[in-house]
Formats: structure tokens, sequence, C-alpha cells
């Protein structure tokens, strides 16, 4: 004769597994991290102020240097000399 199945054992097994599907999801985004996130980070470790600070200088001016620093705007940013006023008449 079969046992009857336990509706409760069977919600708390489907939890379980949900919370293992969720987590397994979690540390796949981590391991996709873009190459640009990379490269920020890696700039910002090999910047002066950075290692200033990490060092132990602790005066606001270093600080300041690293709030600086940390621009997300300017971080690998590399200006191009474009000519002031280009070709107007196609």
């Amino acid at each position: 004769m079969k046992s009857p199945i336990n509706l409760g054992t069977v919600i708390q097994t489907a939890a379980r597994v949900g919370v293992v599907v969720a987590c397994a999801a979690t540390l796949g985004a981590c391991a996709s991290i873009p190459q640009r996130a990379w490269r920020n980070g890696e700039a910002m470790s090999q910047s002066r102020a950075f290692q200033s600070v990490l060092g132990g200088n602790t005066s606001m001016e270093a600080h300041r240097a690293l709030q600086t620093s940390l621009d997300p705007l300017r971080l690998n940013y590399r200006e191009v000399a474009y000519p002031a006023f280009g070709r107007w008449w196609y």
C-alpha cells in the first residue's frame, strides 16, 4: 500500500530547492563581471592616491586626491584631439 504524500514536506523541499537555485544564480552573476569593471578596478588600485591612502596616509589632501582620482567618468579616460571645426559642408 502506498503511503500518502505529505503536502508540508513537498512544500518544504520545493522551498529548499528554490533557495539553492537562487544562491547558484547569484554566484553565477559574480562570475560574469565585464572586462570594463575589471579594468576600472585595476586602474584604481594602481593610482598614486590609492596607494598613498592604503599605505596609511590619512591626511585630507590624500583623501581628496583619492576621491578625484576615482571619478568613474575619468577612469581610463583618454582625450582624443579633435579638430576645433570639422568639415561643415559635405
